[in-house]
């Protein structure tokens, strides 16, 4: 099956040369296998921008396989997470029915996981060919899953969707929520939707052809708690080129950021609109960047202390590499700008192989997962933003699809990641792959159980003067990123510490005769 698959791989790219392995797997005390790179052309190429790790991630947790359906495909997955930590998934089945149904599977914390079940039913939708779902989870529990419905025309789709109601406990009907049939790319599609802070569902779909049955156009529709709206163009259907790829995310104060790709093929940029929830208008289209953009070589991530960022890989040459880059987004001048921030690895033969995505958790911490479909491996790379790149841990050494992984932080600082797999693909064909789920457990000390008392430490970000309200006295340390103590002082009942940190991260090390906790501490 891959034979199969890299010869239309190595025609698409022959124009990128062959690339070299560089760089070694070590295993640590731990048994964790690492990449470490190797110096290559150091006097050309910049080292990678990396700091200590900030996420501590258990990766030793068995995978789940949600498909469980080794004999027919299971493909495209997407994940929501819920405020609880549950787990939410939904994907493509080649179905017994014979149908490509739209699956669904939860996994609550501490219960196993729930039976799959069809979400794209009822009416035409449920007698249909269904592809390319994405998931929302509301703040109140509903969820939101939007799929692609053969349309049986032109051989083209249009957009379904499907409401999971938690106080009923119940999921409804499919429903069209697209105003055309038959426009959407039956073949190649990506999907995104959000749920507002009112808990309703925002949907932007792309490779739609209904303006002149040429362009692949993106279009957008929101819910208003009684209608699904008209649908409204998102990218530029007058300028005979090709949109697609969109995400979708709030950036806060009741706004959300619309990223995609727009051009040619070889001479794409990225793009993005702001859209209001409150007018549901949207902002002017502005470029990110218009180098080294693929339509699916990008991901859009948002974190709890603010920041937007869209994170590109692409191919760099003499040497081959892979190139991570992060886009910094500036809310005051609604500008984004190319972060210092890079990390360079190993490139395989044959083009760009691997995919990507990404996500930060509340405290501003970020985690990406990569597969490498040559290598068969799933990697997790940690990121913050003023610190850079982490050290790479290989997750899963099994077999990865092309299909791009979804990862999505718990309130725990848990990482839920889901991935298409070929490892019990029979060689016969590009046609069995199946759907599996890891986490990867937050060992951080910031998230242990408090042993010392109750402790509050406010505000949180500072501008390093902070209060500190707790139980018992006890020893407060404060240390750096690097794990250099910078301050000590004795507490009791509230106090306020005035320090004159510089903008990072710190660790605050409380400890008394009960124990020791510590507690992360954001200055800006």
């Amino acid at each position: 099956m891959k034979m199969k698959l890299l010869t239309f791989i190595f025609c698409l790219f022959a124009f990128i040369s062959f690339s070299q392995q560089y760089g070694s797997y070590e295993i640590d005390a731990n048994g964790k296998l690492f990449y470490t790179a190797t110096a290559i052309h150091p006097t050309d190429s910049p080292e990678n921008n990396s700091g200590p790790s900030v996420l501590e991630l258990d990766w030793s947790n068995p995978d789940f396989n949600v498909s469980n359906n080794p004999t027919k495909d299971s493909w495209e997955v997407r994940l929501a997470v819920g405020n609880g930590g549950n787990a939410y998934v939904v994907y493509n089945d080649n179905h017994s029915n014979g149908l490509q149904k739209i699956m669904f599977r939860k996994k609550v914390v501490g219960q196993e996981w729930t039976a799959p079940i069809f979400v794209d039913t009822g009416g035409e939708i449920g007698g249909r060919n269904n592809h390319y779902p994405a998931i929302a989870a509301s703040t109140n529990g509903d969820l939101h899953v939007v799929y692609n419905v053969w349309a049986m025309e032109n051989v083209r789709n249009y957009i379904g969707y499907s409401y999971y109601n938690s106080a009923t406990d119940s999921w409804s009907d499919g429903l069209k929520i697209s105003d055309l049939g038959g426009t959407v790319n039956h073949t190649q599609s990506h999907h995104d939707i959000y749920s507002t802070d009112d808990n309703l569902p925002v949907v932007v779909w792309g490779y739609d052809f209904r303006e002149n049955n040429t362009n692949e156009e993106i279009y957008m529709t929101y819910f208003d708690g009684s209608n699904w709206s008209n649908d409204t163009a998102v990218s530029d259907v007058a300028d005979n080129l090709n949109a697609g790829y969109p995400y979708i995310k709030s950036i806060g104060d009741n706004m959300a950021m619309i990223v995609y790709a727009e051009g040619a093929f070889g001479s794409m940029e990225l793009r993005y609109r702001i859209y209001d929830e409150t007018t549901h208008s949207l902002s002017p289209a502005k470029a990110i960047t218009s180098n080294n953009i693929m339509s699916n070589n990008y991901v859009l991530a948002t974190s709890g202390t603010g920041e937007v960022m869209v994170m590109t890989i692409h191919k760099a040459v003499a040497p081959d590499r892979d190139v991570l880059q992060m886009y910094d987004y500036d809310h005051a001048s609604d500008s984004f700008s190319l972060s210092s921030n890079s990390y360079e690895m190993a490139a395989n033969a044959g083009g760009l192989l691997k995919r990507i995505d990404l996500d930060c958790n509340e405290d501003g911490e970020c985690g990406i997962v990569f597969t490498d479909f040559l290598a068969q491996i799933n990697t997790f790379l940690d990121y913050y933003p003023t610190t850079g790149f982490g050290s790479p841990t290989i997750i899963n050494q099994e077999n990865p699809g092309l299909d791009a992984p979804s990862a999505r932080f718990d309130t725990d600082g848990n990482l839920h990641v889901v991935w298409s797999d070929y490892r019990f693909d029979d060689g016969q064909g590009f046609d069995e792959r199946e759907i599996f789920y890891e986490k990867g457990i937050n060992t951080n000390l910031s998230t242990a159980t408090n042993s010392i008392g109750n402790i509050s430490v406010y505000p949180n970000p500072s501008d390093g003067i902070f209060t500190v309200a707790i139980d018992s006295p006890c020893t407060l340390e404060i240390v750096d990123i690097l794990g250099k103590r910078i301050g000590i002082q004795s507490l009791t009942g509230t106090t306020q510490v005035a320090t004159s940190l510089a903008p990072g991260t710190y660790f605050l090390r409380f400890s008394n005769e009960k124990g020791t906790e510590v507690k992360k501490l954001l200055v800006k």
